[in-house]
């Protein structure tokens, strides 16, 4: 096959990376390439396959900030971040390379969840274990799609290996609604194949709970909350998740894989390269060793003036989710803190679903349907735990407004604020807005173009490159 084949498409290398064998989940070596004819043929082969799966989220995640939190109210370009400024201020264009990065690295995942989807009935092996590994290899999956779905609208929908040149010249951008419908059938599966819980060498994992509450999730980006409400009240009703009572234990390196926790992504910080640099790249620009240590902060994630005034007054939260440096006034989030050897050798995972979130889903999928009278009792579950009063009953309209504010608040910093800006159809509005209100103030807000096109990424111009029966989305150049 040439090489080239593996360029198509933003697949480049996702054809062939399979990972070593390793000691346990928590112990997983970096991908490297192998013969596939003489791969899975045991279950250690695909033991090593599902976790070289997990380790290929650790480069996903290292900047997904950049593209779910920066472009919206919540962080902002300075400093240490002026790189992707015009991620920040809307500006982009379709060479932007943090969005061909998301592009490739969505489809280099994908690519390892088809491989082990493919090869994973001919091993013989136990059916509960096959089960399992089906169940977080469809899980993955779906997580990729969401994203690509919601940032890049209609995007090519692969469920298999993708074996030749021709094959792969052959996907094309599906609608968004039969990529969903696809996700609603494998996130059912996948959640009747994953246990629980964990034990042992296997926390981390993904359980049926988060596949569960990643359906819940797809049920609001779709607008079926009818659908949405008894998946996110089975993982509610389950009993295995709650609140912590102490906000800041939740991100604790010390405390990771808690209760609260249905999914994060797992960080090593070993001295093998294979942890995160969150703590260092989202302390205050100048700040030295005085936040973290390892490397140069770089304050790549700086909180926004509005975000900060977001809080209410008595908002026990605010002073871990963002904080202000007193040196320079920039403001930072506290949630991953982390004091590692060099970079890239931090402790800090990446809290992909976590309870908090599936009780605000849950009193949305609620108000949406008219309940709205149950929908603030998990919506005030999460308010007694920051120390606030009971959101009053005010009517569906006003309840919407109110969880959204509180998912913000609440969620801040971990990814959620654009998409959910998206998900509402409210983010021309609020970021217009934004821009007004903080002209001279945010970091250079007069710059923002906010464009109607920019409810989505344009598609990569790489991509429309070697395959030019790509389409490229409304108000792009092509």
């Amino acid at each position: 096959m040439k090489s080239h084949t593996y360029k198509l498409l933003g697949m480049a290398a996702l054809m062939l990376g399979l990972t070593q064998s390793c000691k346990d989940f928590t112990d997983l070596n970096s991908p490297t390439v192998v013969n596939r004819d003489n791969y899975f043929n045991r279950e250690s082969d695909m033991t090593a396959a599902v976790n070289g799966m997990y380790a290929s989220l650790r480069g996903y995640y290292n900047n997904y900030f950049i593209v779910a939190e920066v472009p919206s109210d919540n962080t902002e370009a300075n400093n240490g971040n002026l790189a992707y400024s015009d991620v920040d201020q809307q500006t982009w264009l379709n060479n932007n390379t943090y969005f061909q990065a998301l592009w490739l690295n969505s489809y280099s995942v994908i690519s390892r969840a088809n491989i082990i989807l493919d090869k994973i009935d001919a091993v013989p092996m136990a059916d509960n274990l096959k089960k399992q590994y089906k169940g977080e290899a469809l899980f993955v999956r779906s997580l990729m799609y969401l994203h690509l779905a919601q940032f890049f609208g209609d995007v090519p929908l692969i469920l298999k290996e993708v074996k030749t040149e021709a094959e792969a010249y052959s996907y094309l951008r599906e609608p968004v609604t039969k990529i969903y419908a696809q996700l609603e059938t494998d996130l059912i599966a996948a959640a009747e194949g994953l246990p629980p819980t964990y034990t042992g060498a296997n926390v981390g994992r993904v359980p049926k709970g988060a596949a569960q509450a990643l359906l819940g999730k797809l049920y609001l980006v779709t607008k079926q909350f009818g659908k949405a409400v008894p998946v996110l009240k089975a993982v509610k009703d389950a009993g295995i998740y709650g609140l912590l009572d102490d906000y800041g234990q939740v991100f604790s390196v010390l405390n990771r894989n808690n209760r609260e926790i249905l999914y994060s992504v797992q960080y090593l910080g070993n001295g093998n390269g294979e942890g995160s640099s969150f703590c260092i790249r989202f302390a205050p620009f100048g700040s030295g060793t005085e936040i973290t240590t390892g490397a140069f902060p770089t304050g790549s994630n700086q909180g926004t003036e509005d975000l900060y005034a977001a809080f209410e007054a008595d908002d026990i939260r605010r002073p871990v989710a963002i904080e202000r440096y007193a040196t320079t006034g920039a403001l930072y989030t506290r949630k991953f803190l982390d004091r590692p050897i060099a970079n890239n050798e931090g402790k800090n995972n990446w809290p992909v679903l976590r309870y908090a979130d599936v009780l605000l889903m849950y009193a949305e999928a609620l108000n949406e349907t008219g309940a709205t009278g149950e929908a603030i009792k998990p919506l005030n579950e999460v308010r007694k735990r920051a120390n606030l009063e009971d959101a009053p009953d005010n009517g569906q309209v006003d309840l919407r407004k109110v969880i959204q504010h509180e998912r913000r608040v609440e969620l801040c910093f971990e990814g959620h604020r654009w998409l959910d800006l998206l998900r509402t159809g409210t983010m021309l509005e609020v970021m217009r807005a934004y821009k007004e209100q903080y002209k001279g103030v945010g970091y250079l807000v007069e710059n923002y173009e906010i464009k109607d096109r920019n409810v989505l990424f344009p598609i990569p111009f790489r991509e429309r490159s070697l395959n030019p029966k790509l389409t490229q989305n409304t108000g792009y150049d092509q």
